[in-house]
Protein backbone atom coordinates (compact mmCIF):
# COMPACT_ATOMS: atom_id res chain seq x y z
CA UNK A 1 0.00 0.00 0.00
CA UNK A 2 1.35 3.44 -0.94
CA UNK A 3 2.17 5.76 1.91
CA UNK A 4 -0.04 8.86 2.11
CA UNK A 5 1.74 12.19 1.92
CA UNK A 6 1.06 14.69 4.67
CA UNK A 7 -0.13 18.03 3.34
CA UNK A 8 1.99 20.86 4.67
CA UNK A 9 0.23 24.19 4.77
CA UNK A 10 3.11 26.26 3.46
CA UNK A 11 2.54 26.09 -0.31
CA UNK A 12 -1.00 26.88 -1.30
CA UNK A 13 -2.58 29.14 -3.87
CA UNK A 14 -5.94 30.75 -4.59
CA UNK A 15 -7.14 30.59 -8.18
CA UNK A 16 -10.22 32.11 -9.80
CA UNK A 17 -11.36 32.30 -13.41
CA UNK A 18 -9.65 35.25 -15.10
CA UNK A 19 -7.46 36.25 -12.12
CA UNK A 20 -3.75 35.62 -11.70
CA UNK A 21 -2.95 32.90 -9.15
CA UNK A 22 -2.52 34.30 -5.65
CA UNK A 23 -0.16 33.00 -2.98
CA UNK A 24 -2.24 32.43 0.14
CA UNK A 25 -1.10 33.68 3.54
CA UNK A 26 -4.19 32.49 5.38
CA UNK A 27 -7.51 30.89 4.53
CA UNK A 28 -10.50 30.19 6.77
CA UNK A 29 -14.16 29.23 6.50
CA UNK A 30 -13.82 26.29 4.12
CA UNK A 31 -16.88 24.72 5.75
CA UNK A 32 -20.10 23.07 4.71
CA UNK A 33 -22.65 21.81 7.21
CA UNK A 34 -25.92 19.90 7.12
CA UNK A 35 -27.73 20.89 10.31
CA UNK A 36 -30.14 18.30 11.61
CA UNK A 37 -33.81 18.83 12.26
CA UNK A 38 -35.75 17.04 14.94
CA UNK A 39 -32.83 15.87 17.06
CA UNK A 40 -33.76 18.15 19.94
CA UNK A 41 -37.57 17.97 19.58
CA UNK A 42 -40.04 15.36 20.63
CA UNK A 43 -42.13 14.54 17.57
CA UNK A 44 -44.66 12.46 19.39
CA UNK A 45 -45.16 9.71 21.90
CA UNK A 46 -45.35 6.00 21.25
CA UNK A 47 -46.76 3.11 23.21
CA UNK A 48 -45.60 3.09 26.77
CA UNK A 49 -45.06 6.88 26.70
CA UNK A 50 -41.77 6.52 24.77
CA UNK A 51 -40.76 9.81 23.16
CA UNK A 52 -40.35 9.72 19.39
CA UNK A 53 -37.38 11.62 17.95
CA UNK A 54 -35.84 11.47 14.52
CA UNK A 55 -32.78 13.42 13.47
CA UNK A 56 -32.78 14.21 9.75
CA UNK A 57 -30.49 16.40 7.67
CA UNK A 58 -31.76 19.74 6.39
CA UNK A 59 -30.38 22.01 3.69
CA UNK A 60 -26.64 22.41 3.49
CA UNK A 61 -25.16 25.67 4.80
CA UNK A 62 -21.92 27.12 3.46
CA UNK A 63 -19.72 29.46 5.46
CA UNK A 64 -18.16 32.46 3.70
CA UNK A 65 -14.50 31.79 2.91
CA UNK A 66 -11.91 34.40 3.89
CA UNK A 67 -8.74 34.42 1.82
CA UNK A 68 -5.69 36.52 2.72
CA UNK A 69 -3.19 36.71 -0.14
CA UNK A 70 0.18 38.34 -0.74
CA UNK A 71 -0.41 41.78 -2.28
CA UNK A 72 1.34 42.58 -5.56
CA UNK A 73 1.13 45.40 -8.08
CA UNK A 74 -1.68 43.48 -9.81
CA UNK A 75 -5.13 44.94 -8.92
CA UNK A 76 -7.32 42.16 -10.34
CA UNK A 77 -8.53 40.91 -6.93
CA UNK A 78 -9.69 44.39 -5.92
CA UNK A 79 -11.18 44.95 -9.38
CA UNK A 80 -13.24 41.77 -9.03
CA UNK A 81 -14.59 43.07 -5.71
CA UNK A 82 -15.31 46.49 -7.26
CA UNK A 83 -17.08 44.90 -10.25
CA UNK A 84 -19.36 42.96 -7.89
CA UNK A 85 -20.08 45.73 -5.38
CA UNK A 86 -20.82 49.33 -6.33
CA UNK A 87 -19.84 51.16 -3.14
CA UNK A 88 -20.78 54.56 -4.58
CA UNK A 89 -24.28 53.53 -5.61
CA UNK A 90 -25.54 52.20 -8.88
CA UNK A 91 -26.30 48.65 -9.92
CA UNK A 92 -24.08 45.98 -8.41
CA UNK A 93 -23.11 43.33 -10.93
CA UNK A 94 -22.31 40.41 -8.65
CA UNK A 95 -24.48 37.89 -10.52
CA UNK A 96 -22.55 38.06 -13.80
CA UNK A 97 -19.17 38.27 -12.01
CA UNK A 98 -19.40 35.03 -10.04
CA UNK A 99 -16.39 32.79 -10.60
CA UNK A 100 -15.29 29.24 -10.05
CA UNK A 101 -12.46 29.38 -7.53
CA UNK A 102 -10.06 26.86 -6.12
CA UNK A 103 -7.57 26.47 -3.32
CA UNK A 104 -4.68 24.18 -4.22
CA UNK A 105 -2.04 22.70 -1.94
CA UNK A 106 1.31 21.81 -3.54
CA UNK A 107 4.03 19.40 -2.45
CA UNK A 108 7.72 20.29 -2.25
CA UNK A 109 8.16 19.24 -5.91
CA UNK A 110 5.57 21.79 -7.06
CA UNK A 111 2.87 19.23 -7.87
CA UNK A 112 -0.75 19.90 -6.83
CA UNK A 113 -1.78 17.35 -4.19
CA UNK A 114 -5.11 18.68 -2.89
CA UNK A 115 -7.79 20.99 -4.27
CA UNK A 116 -11.03 22.46 -2.99
CA UNK A 117 -13.36 24.27 -5.39
CA UNK A 118 -15.82 27.04 -4.57
CA UNK A 119 -18.83 27.20 -6.87
CA UNK A 120 -20.24 30.51 -8.14
CA UNK A 121 -18.22 32.63 -5.72
CA UNK A 122 -18.01 36.39 -5.50
CA UNK A 123 -16.33 38.74 -2.99
CA UNK A 124 -18.62 40.65 -0.65
CA UNK A 125 -15.81 42.14 1.44
CA UNK A 126 -12.37 43.52 0.58
CA UNK A 127 -9.65 44.50 3.03
CA UNK A 128 -6.35 46.11 2.11
CA UNK A 129 -3.09 45.68 4.01
CA UNK A 130 -2.31 47.01 7.47
CA UNK A 131 0.54 49.43 6.92
CA UNK A 132 2.86 50.18 9.81
CA UNK A 133 6.13 52.13 9.73
CA UNK A 134 9.02 49.91 10.75
CA UNK A 135 7.12 46.66 10.19
CA UNK A 136 8.69 43.96 8.07
CA UNK A 137 5.47 42.12 7.16
CA UNK A 138 4.47 41.33 3.60
CA UNK A 139 1.59 43.51 2.38
CA UNK A 140 -1.60 41.55 1.91
CA UNK A 141 -5.15 41.76 0.61
CA UNK A 142 -8.10 39.92 2.11
CA UNK A 143 -11.39 39.04 0.45
CA UNK A 144 -14.41 37.30 1.91
CA UNK A 145 -16.16 35.10 -0.63
CA UNK A 146 -19.75 33.95 -0.58
CA UNK A 147 -20.44 30.91 -2.72
CA UNK A 148 -22.90 28.17 -3.62
CA UNK A 149 -20.86 25.11 -2.69
CA UNK A 150 -17.58 23.43 -1.81
CA UNK A 151 -16.14 20.38 -3.52
CA UNK A 152 -12.92 18.56 -2.71
CA UNK A 153 -11.76 17.34 -6.10
CA UNK A 154 -8.24 16.15 -5.32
Amino acid sequence: MAEEELLVSCRFYFEADGLTDKQVLELSGLTSENPSAGADKVLGSGKGAVNLRQAAPTRVKFTPVTVKVVATTNKDLYQWYADCNKNEGGKSDWASNRKSCSIKVYDQGGEAKAEWQLLNAYPNKYEGPKLEAGANDVANETVTLVHEGIKRVM
